[in-house]
Formats: structure tokens, sequence, C-alpha cells
């Protein structure tokens, strides 16, 4: 009986598998499977499919593959001769050509890639399914055709740049790492700064990436292309790095892309794109790009950070630079000493000044870094800073020296609620990096115990008076004060400074408020101001007693000359 029942199981087991069609085992088969997959095309030779192309051109639609070969043979082997067929959703099939620059043969335990392509005159929309390899005897009388393998690619295929990556696992946030699987899992990158500049060429848009090789072997990293996005455009970056760039292990490096386009083109997403190519004669190339993955970007993506919130500075602590930074060697210290607010000589703008001490910790001298200082407002104002014309070359061990930038303002600028940028400007000039950024306002103290502060120098007032003597009425200041000064001056943290310092201005002003004379007076000069007694000269047309003196801090500008009200003694 038992024999019996197992003949049954048999007999209807059988009868199962041949009513259903062997479409479903291959459609199963090929759901389990993806075109980058390997398949066996010969004994020795393994394939995938590395990219599949089908986009609207003026011709008509071209079709192109890009294919890998692994001979996974103990020898030599020759690229078999088959025909590659791309073959429609409608069941067409096109028969691609081979690249004239395709190999020949593959060596043992190497992968090689080969390009196919046609254009077809054909409008209307379709997609490629799967590849074929077909074996097709021209000899044999009628000709015959064996299909070798058959290759799902409908997951793959890419319709030109203005298509979007659809794949949940393919769309990525801003500030997610990810991998261009095809090319190399070997070198890992995310997106962490994305910064609209001003070009002499128009609005330019910097993308910034982190690799990093996260292995234990040096690393190429490999050439891909980037494209920014909005409803309506598609704009194509440009690698900045020009040369090739080698990770060694654990080895991190930023790349750069430069985009054409900013916010008011409304970007939406970043294509990452790897770039392919097709030779038809030795005339004729084609190039053209397979996008990978889609990078989603923020609805307010004119300017994007990744790192953590900033936090507000406090005076004089050194600033934290991006370790991986080319600008500011990490033996020297850089602190913002000072944020003032002037006001143009002239009127119309503001100035601010920002002073910044620079701290060589090293025991020998290094080059002052250039970098470049730039401050946004609260209402995302950007202000690029003016370093001052006349810099030291190298930095002295354990010795402070002090270099100033001037940004020039609107008038309606309070100065209350500011960023401050510092950018590296060279690696990829024209176009800056941030480095690092600051949360800061100018300073609003008023001088404590009678202190003036014109940073590093403090300037305190002793006392002061003035005695006018007249001169001759033929000349055109006619009449002579002398000014009187008792100061005592320090210096602050043993800074150096340059002679085109800012300088302190005095200012005799009579009982209407008329300026009777006025003179910027040197921290730096041969005739610099001292600690003690000193007698200022100044000449005027006017003949008055004045009992108010007005103290500046001025500072010259790319508009002219701007000065700061830093007090007015009685």
């Amino acid at each position: 009986m038992r024999i019996k029942w197992k003949k049954t199981m048999v007999i209807l087991i059988l009868i199962v598998s041949l009513c259903i069609p062997s479409t479903f085992f291959r459609a199963a088969a090929n759901e389990a499977t993806s075109a980058t997959d390997d398949y066996a095309l010969t004994n020795a030779v393994k394939v995938s499919v590395k990219s599949i192309l089908n986009e609207p051109v003026s011709e008509g639609t071209r079709i192109a593959a890009v294919i890998r070969y692994y001979n996974d043979g103990p020898r030599l082997t020759r690229v078999p001769d088959y025909e590659v067929r791309a073959k429609t959703d409608g069941g067409i099939e096109y028969n691609l050509i081979s690249s004239k620059s395709n190999p020949v043969a593959v060596q043992p335990k190497e992968t090689v890639e080969l390009s196919y392509m046609i254009a077809v005159d054909r409008q209307d929309p379709f997609s490629i399914a799967e590849l074929t390899w077909v074996d097709v005897d021209e000899y044999a009388s009628p000709k015959t055709e064996k299909t070798i393998l058959s290759v799902p690619v409908a997951s793959i295929e890419w319709k030109g740049e203005t298509a979007s990556i659809t794949d949940p696992q393919a769309i990525k946030p801003w500030g997610e790492p990810f991998t261009v699987s095809v090319l190399s899992t070997s070198i890992e990158y995310k997106p962490v700064s994305f910064n609209e500049q001003n070009t002499p060429q128009g609005i330019t848009t910097i993308l910034e990436l982190l690799a990093v090789n996260k292995t234990d072997q040096k690393k190429k990293i490999p050439d891909f292309r980037i494209n920014a996005k909005s409803d309506t455009r598609v704009f194509s970056a440009q690698r900045l790095e020009k040369d090739p760039i080698v990770l060694e292990p654990g080895e991190q490096r930023y790349i750069h892309y430069a985009i054409p386009a900013g916010r008011k083109d409304g970007l939406k997403s970043l294509t990452v794109l790897t770039p392919e190519s097709f030779t038809l004669d030795e005339q004729t190339k084609i190039d053209f790009s397979i996008g990978q993955l889609s990078i989603t970007l923020p609805a307010e993506s004119g300017r994007l950070q990744t790192s953590t919130p900033v936090q507000p500075y406090a005076w004089n602590k050194v600033i934290e630079f991006d370790p991986l930074n080319k600008v500011i060697p990490s033996q020297v210290g850089v602190s913002l000493v000072s944020l003032q607010m002037h006001e143009g000589a002239g009127g119309g703008f503001k100035a601010a000044v920002a002073k910044f001490r620079l701290q060589n910790r090293s025991d020998s001298p290094i080059a002052l870094p250039a970098f470049q200082a730039q401050l946004t407002g609260a209402d995302g104002s950007r202000y690029l800073g003016e370093r001052q014309s006349k810099v030291v070359d190298m930095l002295i061990p354990n010795i402070s020296y002090i270099v100033y930038y001037t940004f020039v303002l609107p008038n309606n600028e309070k100065g209350d609620n500011l960023t401050m940028d510092l950018l590296d400007g060279t690696t990829v000039a024209p176009y800056s990096l941030p480095i690092a950024r600051l949360k800061t306002k100018v300073e609003s103290k008023s001088p404590e115990d009678g202190t003036l502060s014109f940073y590093p120098f403090n300037v305190k007032f002793n006392s002061w008076k003035v005695e006018v003597y007249m001169g001759s009425p033929k000349e055109a200041l006619p009449y002579s004060y002398k000014l009187k000064l008792d100061l005592d001056i320090k210096l602050q943290d043993d800074a150096v400074v340059d002679q085109i310092f800012p300088k302190m201005k005095v200012e005799l002003v009579d009982n209407q408020g008329r300026i009777i004379g006025s003179k910027a007076l040197s921290f730096t000069d041969e005739n610099k101001l001292v600690s003690g007694s000193q007698t200022i000269n100044l000449d005027s047309i006017l003949f008055e007693f004045s009992d108010t003196l007005n103290i500046y801090e001025t500072v010259e500008t790319p508009f002219g000359q701007a000065e700061r009200l830093v007090t007015t003694l009685h």
C-alpha cells in the first residue's frame, strides 16, 4: 500500500510540472538575479552588465550597453564571438555594434569592459528588457541562431540625463554616506557642503564630498559625474580636481564639483553618474553617462553644511578648523580678538573690522596662512572681507601676529547677528571652500575705567588740554592748536602689528559741533604714540576754545576711510 502511494505522488508531481509553463521557472530565476550578477557565458568566461542606456537623441533613440567580461580560466581567452542583442519590452531585438576600442581577449583572472551601441530611427517610448548573446552560424543553410545567454536588465536601464532615479535604495538624503557600487565599494562618499558663490561667470555652487578609503589598501578615486536637477533643467557639474587622487588606507580627502546654478534655479536633487564611451571609428567617439543614485537637496539648498550647529563664539578662543583643510597648519592658532563697526568717513557705507591673532606654536617659522573671511548678515546677505594690504611672509615661533580684515556693509546692517566664515581660497581657486564657521556679533562694550581698546593696544587718557596760537593771517590755516596728551598705552598679548595698522584719530570740536582740527596718530611708526606726555599740533581756520575731544579708530577700506567713534572726552 505504501509503494502504491509513493507511485501515485510521483505521477501527480510529474503531471503538475508538465502543466506549468517553462517560462514560469525562467521568470522566477530572472526575479531572483540581478543584471550586475555574474553569468556564465562559456566554461571560462563570465559576464555581468554594468550599464544600459536607452535615451532619445536627434537621430531617434540611442541604445548602449557596457558589459564586463571575466576570464575565470587559467589562460588567455578570446572574447566569445557572439552577437549581443538588446530586447525590448515589446519583444523587438536590436543587434548592438561592438566598439572599435573593445579588447578581443581577456587575461586569466582579469575583468575587461566592452561597450556596444546602436542608434535606431524610433521616437516612441520603449524599454530594454534583456540582453542576449546569440551564436549565429552564417555559413549554415539556412542560417542558424542559438541563444547562449539572456540577462534581465530592466532594473538598471537609464534613459538619459533628464531621467530620474526611482529605486528607493538609490535615493539618498543630504548628508548620508554612499558608494558608487559599479565603480568601487572600497571608497565611501559623504556630501558635506553645498555653497553658492558669485563669480565673474555668474552664480556657481560648489559641492564638497568627503571621500574615505574604507580598506587597508591604496585606492584611486574613480571618475564619476554629478548633475544638479531642478523641475525643468539639468546642470552638469565640473570636477575641480584635475589630477588623479589616490587614497592611503583609511585616508580621508575632499573632492569638489562646480555647478553652474544657484538658489534661483530651484535645485531639487543631485544625480551621481558614471562616464562611459563608445568608439565608432578612428574619428568618432561617443561619450555618455549612466545615472547610479540620487541625492535629495533640502528646500533651502543655497548653503548647506553637515557639521553641528554653529555655537556663539567666545572672544580670543582658538578657532577649530576643519582638520582636513589645506590652509591653516595645525601648529598655528587663530583667534578672533575684535569685531568693531566703523562708519564711512564720507557716509554711504559701514565697515566691520575683524582682527585675528595668529600664533605659531611650533619651534620653526611657518608661512603666514592666506585664508579668506566672509560675514553673513541675519538676512542672508554675504560680505567678503578684504585683508590688510601688507602682511609679513612668515610667522615667528611663539609670537602673536595681528591681521585685520575689513567688510564693507550697507548702512542698515546692525551687526548684532552675524556669521563669520573662514574660507580656503586657494585649493580650488577661483572658488572658496569653508574651513570654519563662527556665530558672532559686533562688540558693543563701552570703555571701562577710562581705558580705550584699539586691540592689541589699550589706551588710557590721564589728562588732556589744548592751547590756541594765532599765526600769520596770510596763511591758509592761520590758527595753531597744541593738544597736550598724557597717556598710558599698554600692549596686550605681546602681539605684533604692521605699519598699516588702524590709527587713533583725535578730533577737536567747538561748542557748536564744528570740527576745529583732527589728526590720525599711529601706534607703530617713528612718530608713534607712547605712554607719557606728548604734544600734537593741529592747524585750523577757526579760532575757538574747545572743551570736546572725539577719539576715533580709523581704517582704510576699498571704499575709502572708515572710522569708529571710541569715546568723547570733555
